[in-house]
């Protein structure tokens, strides 16, 4: 395989990680983010057993919807726990949810943190290398 064809094929596999760390730095993006909502969550949980019964409310709907609502129960929560399941948790267990979950993120957050950190090495790596064979190309 002659030089140029190396220089191409190289170039290539740097495109193709470039664009795999792109997606990774996406990622742990949004895991970041995710791990901020569950902790705001989790606060709001905490919050909420100071707030009195029958106290008048907004409720979030979605796409910046809201509407008035009664709280009837600061004590109890009905919680998703997969395939449509709904459990009612108290405050605290409500909370120990959450914050196993932000737990099970963080761990995801630093397992992709490694992985893009090899992946940059392996950036630096191939840059250099081609910077080599392009030298090389040029002075032959």
């Amino acid at each position: 395989m002659d030089l140029k064809t190396k220089i191409q094929n190289k170039y290539a596999e740097f495109q193709l990680l470039s664009q795999q760390v792109a997606q990774l730095e996406e990622q742990l993006g949004n895991v970041e983010e995710q791990i901020v909502d569950l902790g705001l969550l989790k606060n709001s949980v905490g919050e909420l057993k100071n707030i009195k019964e029958d106290t008048e409310i907004l409720v979030h709907l979605g796409h910046n919807l809201f509407t008035k609502a009664k709280l009837a129960d600061v004590k109890d929560f009905i919680v998703g726990v997969g395939a449509g399941t709904l459990v009612k948790k108290n405050s605290s267990e409500a909370i120990e949810l959450l914050v196993n979950q932000i737990k099970e993120l963080e761990n995801l957050r630093d397992l992709m943190k490694g992985k893009a950190s090899d992946a940059y090495n392996n950036l630096q790596r191939i840059h250099e290398e081609l910077e080599i064979m392009i030298q090389e190309d040029n002075s032959g």
